[in-house]
């Protein structure tokens, strides 16, 4: 490995056991081209990758183009619902689609519309994974989704505990840390995410932005995943792979579970 990334390998050297880890990509059905680049990094690198995909912004031949992947290497790419629109409906505070603004019977229809635009174009391909766009949502949120038979809830790892659906949490936002501090930031934050994950067993959730990463960080992300890729205490895995099958099974780690 690189120099910047020592501080990821002491931490993986460090690990008592291999980590489960997964690589989400938000925003699917923005910027198709990077979003494509970003799958043939991926590719060449050889890990898995989940796409939240944008139901009411995703177009026919990106959907083709990736029923077409996910075809010729199953398990490889996986695709889940990333809001309806990714539109903000909060008045003040921070953006959100699934916020406190909206009532449940409105979310409904927005998860219902949007998982229907999804299974148009995906079929059994489809994921029973919900993602909300800003990685936040009301609190009566996922009762609703769990009532709609969505299996798992993807968001930002420590806020407001919730124990309505499993959780498959991110803990590291690529795009965020890179540009606070460039790489080293970088380096730092994940191996800080894999201390914490071998500490209480959970998996490890990578997040990124292809819409928001230009040339140079498209090409610093591959360098990283083919050197992690190759490192023995790490899994990488799909999310489908990794759900939970109760919030229960959780234990302990859904204390600290976002919501």
């Amino acid at each position: 490995m690189s120099d910047v990334l020592t501080p990821v390998r002491v931490a993986l050297d460090a690990a008592s056991a291999p980590l489960d880890i997964f690589l989400r990509d938000d925003d699917a059905g923005w910027n198709d081209a990077r979003l494509i680049a970003l799958l043939d990094v991926a590719a060449r690198a050889g890990v898995v990758i989940d796409l939240a995909v944008i139901p009411l912004a995703l177009g026919d031949a990106l959907a083709h183009a990736l029923r077409a992947r996910i075809d010729a290497a199953p398990g490889r790419v996986g695709v889940h619902q990333h809001g309806y629109a990714h539109a903000n409906h909060q008045s003040e505070g921070r953006s959100g689609e699934f916020g406190a603004a909206r009532d449940m019977d409105a979310q409904r229809q927005d998860l219902l519309r949007g998982r229907a635009l999804l299974q148009q174009h995906f079929d059994d391909r489809l994921d029973a994974i919900f993602t909300p766009p800003w990685n936040r949502c009301a609190p009566g949120t996922p009762g609703l989704l769990a009532e709609l038979g969505y299996a798992v809830l993807s968001r930002d790892r420590g806020a407001t505990p919730q124990r309505a659906l499993p959780e498959l949490p991110v803990d590291v936002d690529w795009c965020k840390h890179h540009r606070a501090g460039g790489p080293a930031a970088l380096a730092e934050a994940l191996a800080r995410a894999i201390s914490q994950r071998n500490a209480d067993g959970q998996p490890l959730g990578l997040m990124l932005h292809h819409a928001a990463m230009d040339d140079g960080e498209l090409a610093l992300l591959e360098g990283w995943l083919v050197a992690l890729a190759r490192h023995s205490r790490l899994r990488w895995r799909s999310m489908r792979a990794l759900q939970p099958t109760s919030v229960e099974c959780l234990g302990k780690a859904a204390l600290h579970i976002a919501a």
